[in-house]
């Protein structure tokens, strides 16, 4: 009778392994940490009065089922760097404290970015859609965020002076570290 007991036991425990070991744990997403190696690889813009551009960019996309007049959707968000557009002009950056101060204002966009990111996955993927109106929705509720943050960039390098104000950046820093706190 004993050995039944356990039998049993395995048939239950074996399943209930084998079930929720096939889930993947999603991984925490964390915004990119900038380096002037690898993130910068773009021919710096000559005409340009900025030491360092950075490009960043952010992508949605999602499949929509109807099944029994049940609409599911799926979402995917990505958000990075583009190096390939992003470009630093080395012979601005005379010493590893200038370097440090621009790098970090750099950082700021990116974390800019990484708050649109996270932003938009809560917004686009919890909002109420229906059948008729969740492509027009989806899309409207992107560009309203995304033109946030977008507008936030611009208002971001426009307070710091592109970095150069040490006070205004110091408090965009906070601003930053305080709202990406918030995702974690």
């Amino acid at each position: 009778m004993k050995n039944q007991g356990f039998a049993y036991l395995k048939i239950l425990i074996i399943p209930a392994i084998i079930l929720f070991s096939s889930f993947k744990v999603q991984q925490e997403v964390l915004p990119e940490e900038v380096d002037w190696n690898t993130h910068y690889l773009a021919k710096p813009d000559a005409n340009s009065a900025f030491a360092a551009l950075t490009v960043t960019n952010w992508q949605y996309s999602y499949t929509a089922k109807i099944t029994h007049n049940n609409l599911h959707i799926d979402f995917k968000f990505y958000a990075a760097v583009v190096p390939e557009k992003s470009w630093v002009k080395r012979d601005r950056i005379s010493t590893r404290k200038s370097s440090r101060i621009l790098l970090n204002h750099e950082q700021g966009h990116v974390y800019i970015n990484f708050l649109l990111l996270k932003e938009s996955e809560i917004v686009i993927r919890n909002q109420k859609y229906t059948i008729s109106n969740y492509k027009r929705l989806i899309q409207a509720t992107a560009n309203k965020v995304g033109k946030y943050y977008s507008d936030m960039q611009e208002r971001y390098d426009t307070e710091t002076k592109h970095g150069a104000d040490d006070e205004i950046q110091s408090n965009w820093d906070e601003f930053l570290r305080n709202e990406m706190n918030k995702y974690s």
